[in-house]
């Protein structure tokens, strides 16, 4: 029995499709770089993995408790951009878009091993058009990395099995590719820590592939032998950075962390309709633009290849394929409804619709007449101007995401002019940050004397350690802490108000909230200066 896929044999890549791929890739990374200026920290997350440069070794070069939040390859590539690149607004999110517009071409090769051409190139159109997947390629958060990684991961196990041939050859190259795919495994698990669902995807879905496929003795066990090969890989790039964790608790912490955000069977129903809702209200213009223009590739004759009118897909990248898709779809509802935690089942849809629409132009050729190719050409040129509807508009992707840096400039502004009317130095200023990494990040970016802190301790008198002037910059965090709440009462005395800001957060902060109240809610934020000790 051979478990190849003979998609590739029959349709080489034509010059025609490679200049469509390279065409789909150019819009989506215009869509994801589109007015980069408007690209700042704002998330509560983004503000930890951003906040690498301000930390002494002593604090571990990193924002405190980060681990409770990601691994550290995401972080790490954010302070590299911010050392090369500088401290513009946007950098920090350069990881995210790079990982965000590499991710095209590669869920076209992914989908054109499973279901050929058209399911390669359906695929890359819908995704590049994706708004969920643009508004986090041009954020500072995990999602863009871990969907490139987690695809990569699944794409290069795919082409292993691919290479199981009857008899089972254990060859260079199938073992190659299975140390890849682990490798690629890995760096999803130290980008996220859910990066072990790649893991789960290549496990259940061949396993699936092998059971239905009734496989011999000898294919099972060419198929462990290449499990534990991804596994092993996957694991010795993971676990060094498990075993760091003891100094903290141990990974322990990091799940009883997780377990606050797991709603259970119960939420399911809730959480599922609250994901439907924010899906619907992140999207816009530019996703129904990339579902034209794969009906337009479906309707048309682009690239079909008449000589073969029979669709054929691989049944190994099938089944995992629909693991993805499944499992994600049953999992996410089970946790709190953060909208970032659909941005992986995105892609995994995106591939499967690439494969029907392989089927679906296989059905118009057999019942109906196609488009011509120079018509459907033109129709998705058109379509490419159209997709920027969605930058013009400013649908929520692309939403000036800017009003806390804002905030902090003010903020420093206030505090260099008071500093100076005592005679100081602008900067011989001290802050404290309540529970507000992203504002964190901003004051640190003026040379301030920083520290994010989740509790008021600093103000009792007998705990100071400066004379400097000292603030306390608080915000909508604060007002969720019942600790807070507590020390406010008995320390608030200490402080004297000084300047108080209302800013819109976008969609994306909005969105992310517990309750979240869309629209025309505003956050507060609050800088405060401790007064002298008595």
């Amino acid at each position: 029995m051979s478990a190849a896929c003979p998609v590739l044999a029959v349709h080489p890549i034509s010059r025609r499709e490679l200049l469509f791929v390279v065409g789909i890739t150019l819009l989506g990374a215009v869509l994801r770089l589109w007015d980069l200026s408007a690209i700042a920290v704002e998330h509560f997350d983004e503000g930890v993995y951003a906040s690498n440069l301000w930390f002494t070794a002593e604090e571990g070069y990193r924002y405190p408790d980060r681990h409770l939040y990601a691994p550290p390859l995401l972080p790490t590539l954010i302070e590299w951009s911010l050392l090369i690149f500088g401290t513009a607004s946007w950098v920090p999110a350069l990881p995210s878009l790079g990982a965000g517009v590499c991710t095209i071409p590669l869920i076209w090769w992914m989908g054109r091993k499973l279901a050929g051409p058209t399911g390669g190139l359906a695929a890359a159109m819908l995704l590049a058009a994706n708004d969920v997947h643009i508004l986090y390629s041009r954020t500072a958060l995990t999602e863009a990395m871990l969907c490139f990684c987690m695809l990569l991961s699944v794409s290069l196990a795919h082409c292993t099995f691919l290479e199981l041939k009857s008899p089972p050859v254990f060859s260079k190259r199938s073992i190659s590719l299975a140390m890849l795919s682990g490798l690629m495994a890995g760096l999803a698990w130290l980008t996220k820590y859910n990066g072990w669902l790649s893991l789960a995807i290549i496990y259940s879905g061949s396993l699936a592939w092998a059971v239905f496929g009734r496989f011999s003795l000898a294919q099972w066990t060419w198929l462990i032998a290449h499990y534990a090969l991804i596994g092993g890989v996957a694991a010795a790039v993971w676990l060094p950075y498990v075993f760091s964790l003891d100094e903290f608790g141990g990974y322990a912490a990091v799940a009883a962390n997780h377990r606050q955000y797991f709603g259970g069977l119960a939420e399911w129903g809730p959480a599922l309709a609250r994901q439907i809702s924010n899906q619907w209200q992140l999207s816009g213009w530019t996703t129904l633009v990339g579902v034209v223009g794969v009906g337009v590739l479906i309707g048309s004759r682009l690239m079909l290849h008449l000589d073969s009118l029979q669709f054929r897909w691989s049944r190994s990248g099938a089944w995992m394929a629909a693991s993805w898709v499944i499992g994600l779809s049953v999992a996410i509802p089970l946790y709190h409804p953060y909208p970032r935690l659909v941005v992986p089942w995105w892609v995994g849809v995106l591939l499967v619709l690439g494969a029907v629409s392989a089927w679906l132009q296989i059905r118009v050729e057999h019942y109906g007449k196609a488009l011509p190719a120079r018509a459907a050409s033109i129709a998705l040129l058109v379509l490419g101007v159209v997709a920027f509807a969605g930058p013009v508009l400013k649908s929520p992707a692309w939403e000036r995401r800017k009003e806390l840096q804002i905030v902090a400039e003010d903020f420093v502004a206030i505090t260099a002019s008071r500093a100076r009317d005592a005679g100081l130095p602008e900067n011989e200023v001290i802050f404290y940050v309540y529970g507000e990494p992203a504002i964190f990040y901003h004051i640190s970016l003026f040379d301030r004397l920083a520290g994010p802190i989740g509790h008021l301790d600093f103000a009792k008198p007998e705990t100071r350690l400066s004379n400097a002037p000292t603030y306390l910059v608080v915000g909508p965090h604060a007002e969720e802490s019942q600790l807070f709440t507590e020390q406010w009462e008995a320390l608030g005395s200490w402080f004297e108000p000084v300047h108080a800001a209302k800013v819109r957060p976008s969609r994306l902060v909005q969105l992310n909230n517990v309750e979240p109240e869309v629209g025309e809610s505003l956050d507060e934020y609050a800088l405060y200066q401790l007064k002298p000790a008595r």
